[in-house]
């Protein structure tokens, strides 16, 4: 008997993916003579276990990092006239189309054929980036793969059919966002046009630079200020001065550490400028040296440009004197480059482990500054994680009044003891009622469902949307494995925060739905328990008349979306499959978020209507239970052709028995022999 299919997969260690992309192939399997190879690339036994409920053909094949000398072991063992392959991390999401293109006999007019891999962006599934893949040939004796990775068949001749059908493939996520500004002047063409005028005036050079600065051509804008510098007459001290700021800024901003460091320190040595011309170049060295990492230099001018800045500081005249255009003391302190400078020599002398030093540049932190502050938050914690013990010891020394701190105090305390202490309980109090900040809420709202602590302080001072945005982080950021702790939450949440509570638990079916490659039963649960979820929060949120079915459409589109499923798994439970499917796609317009889960949810759906579980009583079953018992007889006794008859009488009466589907590939095997 000729076998017109084979479809053969590399199966690593991916369980949870392996089983949705096998069960998308149970209609190619059950309405094409086709045998399915898996080549077990892994070491997990449950993964090998997954692929036995499918097919006998496992293939074991130790990982040697070539992608083809895998391909190839399936090849090898391939009995069908066409191949076609795939990974155990994509899944079909409707082979209709290649199920009549084998049955209407159209894969003899072919040599090939390739269907779209829809790559998604996001987990959600809204956004996709379609790619043509060429994963089916009819086969010939003298085709192998080549390439160690991203493998590819040869010979693959022509002609190729290109089918609609597409496979789901979450392996390339990216979330790269390109921005990008187009910055101009009016101004520049005037300056062009005075300069011709008056070659000889300083200022027009300083403006024309600025320009070009503004719109970021910086070579540009390094030509005109070295024009500048060159014609700068020495009674415009202040002038130069800023062209000798401006020139170094620009050679730093075009990456020319290096002469941006020969420039400054040529400047500073041999022309002696003003201390705010001083101050604006010690800054830019900071930088150069952050660049070049070359902490020792950093940290000694770190220490200048304090000194100096002290200075200034102690002669307030002096920035008045000195100050010409954008050269000025609000340049010298801009946040922008004040604090990041100050960050980068804490930094430097942690790396050189000069702790005094390091205290020095922390405790000139504006701690109290949280509204400018908080954005480093998040760098001096990666920090603290690099420079650990030492860089959270001299954080928690810190007497200014800062959330920030206070936290740091409070993990503090919990490293240095296993029991937790009357101080620790304290400073967690603290944090809990004074702690406004948001990056910093959301850390002590998870360490508290960490450690269990009542966060009653902390949610009576919040609205139910910053709930929302904390809770959404810190469960997008555990993993599957670590959640349990957050299960855990809802239940103590419920008690006292209802509502708090709910919305945990929509998150964590969200993310289950969403990532935990569910079968059907446990999909369909987990997707009811969601929506019921999320028309709890509503209903204990508003009032009974706006949640009637004449008002709905005013509710937020979660809500709409959970109200609409609910209706869906009710019509399938009935029965009124058709109806299912409309209500399933109206979710989809709703809110797109889920349009992965109710993708999959029509995925299977479909198969049901194909192939509907006959509406049979126990006598049938029972009978259909006998024919399997005779079938598998026939098998054993080697009457394939007997055998072979009866198996379509069978498979519409047991349409989801894996065993089954076995049986007929053994069957197809001994055949196509």
């Amino acid at each position: 008997m000729n076998l017109p299919l084979t479809i053969s997969l590399l199966a690593s260690n991916r369980i949870a993916t392996l089983e949705r992309c096998l069960d998308s192939l149970r209609p190619l399997l059950r309405q094409v003579p086709a045998e399915l190879i898996v080549v077990f690339t892994g070491t997990d036994e449950r993964v090998r276990q997954v692929a036995e409920r499918y097919t006998n053909q496992i293939i074991p094949f130790t990982w040697c990092n070539d992608f083809s000398a895998a391909r190839n072991a399936g090849l090898k063992h391939a009995k069908g006239e066409w191949f076609l392959y795939l990974d155990d991390d994509e899944w079909f999401d409707d082979v209709t189309e290649i199920c009549e293109f084998f049955q209407s006999g159209e894969h003899q007019k072919y040599n090939s054929a390739a269907y779209i891999q829809r790559n998604y962006l996001d987990w959600e599934g809204s956004r996709q980036s379609d790619a043509i893949v060429y994963r089916m040939v009819k086969r010939t004796p003298q085709q192998s793969f080549e390439n160690p990775i991203h493998e590819e068949l040869q010979p693959y001749f022509s002609p190729c059919k290109i089918f609609r059908a597409y496979v789901h493939h979450y392996g390339y996520i990216n979330n790269t966002i390109r921005t990008g500004t187009d910055k101009t002047s009016r101004n520049i063409p005037l300056l062009q046009e005075d300069i011709k005028e008056r070659p000889d005036y300083t200022k027009n050079y300083l403006q024309l630079t600025q320009e070009y600065c503004i719109e970021e051509s910086w070579d540009k804008a390094e030509e005109i200020c070295r024009k500048g510098l060159e014609i700068c007459k020495k009674s415009e001290a202040a002038l130069r001065g800023w062209l000798q700021a401006n020139l170094i800024e620009i050679l730093y901003k075009k990456g020319q550490f290096e002469e941006a460091e020969n420039e400054a320190l040529r400047i500073l040595e041999k022309e002696k400028p003003s201390e705010l011309t001083r101050l604006l170049l010690f800054q830019l060295l900071i930088g150069i040296y952050e660049q070049k990492k070359n902490y020792e230099k950093q940290l000694h001018w770190g220490i200048k440009f304090e000194e100096l800045l002290a200075y200034m500081e102690r002669h307030p005249d002096l920035w008045i004197k000195q100050q010409m255009g954008t050269v000025n003391k609000d340049k010298v302190l801009n946040p922008d480059w004040l604090y990041p400078a100050r960050l980068n020599c804490i930094r430097a002398a942690l790396e050189l482990q000069n702790y005094k030093e390091a205290e020095f540049f922390l405790e000139l932190f504006p701690w109290e500054e949280e509204c400018r502050i908080q954005t480093y938050y998040p760098l001096l914690d990666r920090w603290k994680e690099h420079y650990a013990p030492h860089l959270q010891e001299l954080l928690a020394k810190l007497t200014y009044d800062s959330s920030y701190l206070l936290y740091q105090k409070l993990l503090y305390e919990e490293q240095k003891k296993e029991d937790e202490d009357e101080t620790e309980r304290f400073l967690f109090h603290r944090c809990l009622k004074e702690i406004d900040q948001p990056y910093l809420q959301r850390q002590l709202i998870e360490k508290a469902l960490q450690r269990k602590k009542n966060l009653s302080q902390l949610l009576e001072r919040i609205d139910l949307d910053t709930w929302r945005n904390h809770i959404s982080g810190i469960v997008n950021a555990t993993s599957y494995e670590e959640s349990q702790y957050l299960w855990e939450a809802r239940e103590t949440l419920f008690a006292e925060h209802k509502l708090q509570g709910l919305w945990l638990e929509k998150l964590l079916l969200e993310k289950e739905l969403s990532r935990g490659f569910l079968m059907k039963e446990s999909l369909l649960e987990a997707l009811k328990r969601y929506a019921n979820s999320i028309t709890a929060y509503y209903e204990t949120l508003y009032q009974p008349t706006m949640l009637c079915p004449e008002q709905r459409h005013l509710l937020p589109a979660e809500c709409r979306l959970a109200y609409v499923i609910l209706e869906a798994l009710a019509c399938w439970k009935q029965g009124r499959l058709p109806e299912t499917v409309r209500f399933l796609r109206t979710a989809i317009q709703i809110d797109p978020r889920m349009t992965g889960v109710i993708r999959e949810v029509i995925r299977i759906l479909g198969v049901e209507i194909a192939w509907p579980t006959p509406n049979a009583g126990p006598e049938f079953y029972q009978l259909a239970v006998q024919m399997k018992e005779a079938l598998r007889a026939m098998i054993d006794g080697g009457r394939y052709q007997e055998a072979m008859s009866v198996l379509p009488q069978l498979l519409p009466l047991l349409p989801d028995d894996m065993e089954l589907m076995k049986m007929q590939q053994v069957l197809l095997a001994h055949l196509a022999d």
